[in-house]
């Protein structure tokens, strides 16, 4: 018979819960729930703009009366508050006020990894004061913050900041990403720069202060102890700070499905909050007046709970770190109440805490691929079996994500299992624990022993990374999808299903007959698209027809300019599902970073060799079959002259490189007749008032545009006339100064 505070609680407290929760006939179960409230808000991330508050406000108080009799109509009211929770938390932030070129004094915390780009630090700061020349108005949770510090920043680190207030706008946007999205959901509604810094002391009644010393104290001693990318190792692993390691790094981690071990995700949470729990139990056993009040299991998960909550903290609280301890206390909560076994109910119950504190997260490609993998995990067993169990987890996880990776990446890594299989175990049995290991001896002042443990883990991790590299080099370990292909996701999704079927199911063995939609090569559209991308002042042209793909290059001198094209350019690239182009037509020698493949290179009269250039360039000269399929080349009969492209059977597409005046004159005297059909021309905004009004009065019909100044755009040719596509209005999420 159960005594004292546990048989309370297992007599009236729990059984009482226990009927607010799933199980009961009179209510909806916990996931039609969460299927209501997920609707309700994926609904209202489908508006670019926002709807008023009233009418979502009245149709909940108008279904509202109708629960009382028929209670289904609760996930009607469930969704139309999911809803209307989306619209009052948007208007939320966007009720932030944020002058420009203001000079201002604020405290705050640090509240992101600083990232050190050249002599300057970026991070998002948390304001917990407004001191002087305060902006007026409602005003921004986080900000963005850059500039210079005169000493190394943390998070969780407090600051006395004078700032200089920037526009919104200039944020750096990505082709990837919708990250003005992102900024918005996280509460970014300032940007500023530092003029002036000094770092606060710690308060002794602040556990976020200590944890931010000990952080740093952390970070200090890997620093003193490895180089800085091994450092870095080390760092991600214990305390989820990987600003030292290399984009390479990153990028062979990224390739073979195997970055998540390189942040605090669930696995290392769990790590954490399980060794607690084990040494809570063990503890409490020793105690038997404790193990008569309460069961020692009970107290372990009890004590894994503010573990997970800790370590997550501990690790600067990112936002996989917070789904993992999301997802721990759900899972305890549900051991708790008796409900261990319905292991899809905590999973809901986590993502249903999670959007309600942050309606963002249901446009975060993370917290689905952490839902995701969670899910399949449980769908095959997790943790129920021995080697054969992890195996096939593997195989679970890589099955149920690969259709979104392709939807949402363009290319999914076919080595992602047997990579996963071989250094999850490396990483998680050793790595992580060694890691943790050694910052806790740092921590003691075991200089020594820290310094053994972390070179140990800086030589598995160097190992680890070779493996990776190893595998990258087998044949087709990459594949390029695109992310315009639905029906190929679709159809993947549907056949990947059957391997979730029960065991013993007919037809389970052909679960892999779904990658055959995926393997199917990209097939561009039959019509001709022409896309200006976004380089500065500088020229990136894309085009593609069928299975013909090119790339126009010019003016990309400035690094800024050369990274902004390689991301635009390896985003359409990515969209398109194309691991190269047929043909790149380089003006000059300058090219985007990275440099992108392409099957033939093609160069001015008169250049002989270009950097990244794998062979002779081909000669932007007339002639039949010298030129990128479909088009020609201009000839002027000049010993050097510029790369001039035309394309269409009018010709209908004029593409110019830099030129002076004499060479459009030339232009104009020799194919004034080929001239007269042009529709749409595309040059540099290189090119000279002076010369910009001659080639207006040669091409009077024709739509000029000047790459490099105007919004990029995009051209389709449809019917014999190039369309251009329609820009989408702002969303309310994008910033306007």
């Amino acid at each position: 018979m159960r005594v004292g505070a546990m048989g309370y609680f297992h007599n009236n407290i729990r059984p009482s819960v226990a009927k607010l929760l799933p199980g009961t006939k009179s209510w909806p179960s916990l996931p039609s729930v969460v299927l209501a409230v997920g609707l309700g808000m994926g609904l209202f991330h489908s508006f670019r703009q926002l709807p008023p508050l009233w009418i979502s406000l009245s149709i909940t108080v108008m279904v509202l009366p109708l629960v009382w009799k028929w209670r289904p109509a609760l996930l009607m009211v469930l969704a139309a508050g999911a809803f209307s929770w989306g619209i009052w938390q948007a208007e939320q932030r966007l009720a932030v006020h944020w002058p420009i070129a203001r000079t201002f004094t604020v405290e705050g915390r640090i509240v992101s990894i600083p990232q050190l780009g050249g002599r300057e630090y970026r991070f998002q700061l948390a304001p917990e004061g407004w001191l002087e020349h305060a902006p007026g108005g409602k005003r921004p949770a986080v900000l963005q913050v850059h500039g210079s510090l005169p000493e190394l920043p943390v998070v969780g680190q407090r600051w006395h900041l004078q700032l200089r207030s920037e526009a919104l706008s200039s944020l750096p946007s990505s082709p990837f990403a919708d990250v003005a999205r992102q900024r918005f959901w996280a509460g970014i509604g300032g940007v500023a720069r530092i003029e002036n810094a000094r770092l606060l002391a710690p308060s002794f009644w602040s556990l976020e202060d200590h944890i931010a010393e000990t952080r740093q104290a952390a970070l200090q001693a890997s620093n003193m102890a490895l180089d800085r990318e091994s450092a870095g190792f080390v760092q991600a692993l214990s305390v989820g700070v990987g600003n030292q390691l290399s984009p390479e790094i990153w990028g062979i981690y990224r390739d073979t499905g195997t970055a998540h071990l390189l942040v605090i995700s669930g696995s290392h949470v769990a790590i954490v909050a399980g060794l607690i729990g084990w040494l809570m139990q063990w503890l409490w056993r020793r105690v038997p007046w404790l193990v008569m009040r309460w069961p020692a299991q009970t107290a372990g998960v009890l004590a894994s709970i503010p573990a997970a909550w800790f370590y997550a903290s501990f690790a600067g609280m990112q936002i996989p770190g917070e789904r993992a301890a999301w997802m721990i206390t759900a899972a305890a909560l549900s051991w708790l109440l008796g409900r261990s076994h319905r292991a899809w109910q905590g999973l809901a119950l986590a993502g249903l805490l999670i959007v309600l504190f942050n309606p963002g997260a249901m446009v975060d490609v993370g917290f689905w691929l952490s839902l995701g993998a969670v899910a399949a995990l449980i769908a095959v067993g997790y943790g129920k079996g021995g080697w054969r169990t992890l195996l096939r987890s593997q195989w679970a996880v890589f099955i149920a994500l690969l259709p979104l990776l392709a939807a949402l990446f363009g290319q999914i890594s076919l080595v992602s299992p047997l990579a996963n299989i071989l250094v999850i175990p490396l990483v998680e049995l050793l790595a992580v624990p060694l890691a943790l290991l050694g910052t806790l001896s740092a921590l003691l002042d075991l200089e020594l022993l820290s310094r053994v443990l972390f070179r140990v883990v800086a030589l598995q991790m160097d190992g680890i990374t070779a493996l990776l590299r190893v595998l990258l080099q087998i044949p087709y370990a990459q594949l390029h999808t695109g992310t315009d292909r639905i029906w190929a996701v679709l159809a993947a999704a549907f056949g990947l299903s059957i391997f979730f079927l029960p065991p013993g199911w007919p037809g389970r063995s052909l679960a892999f007959l779904g990658l055959l939609p995926l393997l199917v090569p990209a097939e561009g559209s039959s019509d001709f698209e022409l896309r200006d991308l976004s380089a500065q002042s500088g020229m990136v042209l894309f085009w593609q027809e069928k299975q013909h793909s090119g790339v126009w290059t010019a003016n990309l001198w400035k690094a800024g300019a050369r990274r902004e094209a390689g991301q635009a350019l390896a985003a359409v690239l990515q969209k398109k599902g194309l691991d190269r182009v047929s043909d790149w037509v380089r003006t000059d020698s300058s090219t985007p970073w990275p440099v992108p493949a392409a099957r033939q290179q093609w160069g001015p009269v008169g250049a002989r060799h270009y950097p990244h250039s794998p062979g002779p360039l081909g000669v932007c000269r007339g002639g039949p079959g010298n030129a990128p399929a479909g088009s020609a080349f201009v000839d002027l009969d000049k010993t050097i002259q510029p790369c001039m492209l035309l394309w269409g059977k009018g010709p209908d597409l004029l593409i110019l490189g830099d030129m002076d005046a004499n060479t459009l004159q030339r232009l104009a005297a020799i194919h004034s007749r080929t001239l007269q059909q042009i529709q749409l021309v595309l040059a540099p905004d290189s090119l000279a008032e002076d010369e910009r009004k001659l080639l207006a009065s040669l091409l009077p019909h024709a739509l000029m545009h000047y790459a490099g100044k105007n919004p990029s755009g995009v051209w389709s040719w449809q019917n014999g006339h190039f369309l251009p596509a329609a820009a989408p209005s702002p969303a309310y999420w994008q910033a306007r100064d």
